[in-house]
């Protein structure tokens, strides 16, 4: 999983919030690049921004089961 973390400055909470995504196992890259917002993208999904109440570790494993899900869901055409 590849996270992007679009930043426009970086603060403690966000410092936080980086060293819990580097400790999950499947994501392989992060990438940063400075922006006019702070927020984090996983896999093309926007799981935080700030001000946001939403846990980001907890969003990264929910997009995780969604794509899951998305790979063993096939639908029939007839």
């Amino acid at each position: 999983m590849i996270v992007v973390v679009k930043y426009r400055t970086i603060d403690k909470n966000l410092k936080r919030i980086i060293r819990l995504l580097r400790e999950i196992p499947f994501v392989k890259e992060i990438i940063f690049y400075r922006g006019e917002r702070t927020m984090i993208f996983a896999n093309n999904y926007k799981i935080w921004e700030e001000g946001s109440e939403l846990n980001p570790v907890e969003e990264i494993y929910d997009i995780k089961i969604f794509e899951i899900i998305r790979k063993i869901y096939f639908p029939v055409c007839s």
